[in-house]
């Protein structure tokens, strides 16, 4: 009984996980090509420095998890490929956590919009939990 009561709350958090890292993907895409970031790259170019395709990179697989994520509700997968898939982001988002908010820019720029944007960060990385605790 108590499986059954939490099935819709599973699947709209499903979604809405999954549409973000789609959003968030597509983002990175399109705003890769920006007049603002071929600027960045033009002067990385310009001062010796490398163009670091890694953020593209990172833009496609949030697109492809958040495909994988959204499939999983209405396209027949395994549950092992569902579990790998949301396993991954949970990884990748653990690691930008610590990456962006400890090594990057700790409490910066100051203490209470550093720890609103590390909850929120949190919130997501547990959301992605529950998503892969329910395949697994």
């Amino acid at each position: 009984m108590a499986a059954k009561k939490y099935q819709g709350s599973y699947f709209l958090l499903q979604i809405a996980v999954g549409l973000f890292f789609l959003l968030l993907g597509l983002q990175g895409v399109i705003h890769y090509n920006s007049d603002l970031s071929g600027f960045g790259r033009d002067l990385a170019k310009a001062f010796g420095g490398r163009v670091n395709y890694l953020n593209i990179a990172i833009a496609v697989l949030e697109m492809i998890s958040g495909i994988i994520i959204l499939g999983g509700l209405f396209v027949p997968m395994k549950n092992s490929t569902l579990m790998i898939a949301s396993l991954f982001v949970f990884v990748f988002w653990a690691l930008r956590i610590v990456y962006f908010f400890f090594f990057n820019n700790f409490l910066e720029p100051d203490l209470i919009v550093w720890l609103q944007r590390l909850s929120l960060d949190c919130v997501v990385l547990m959301s992605v939990w529950i998503i892969n605790r329910k395949y697994s």
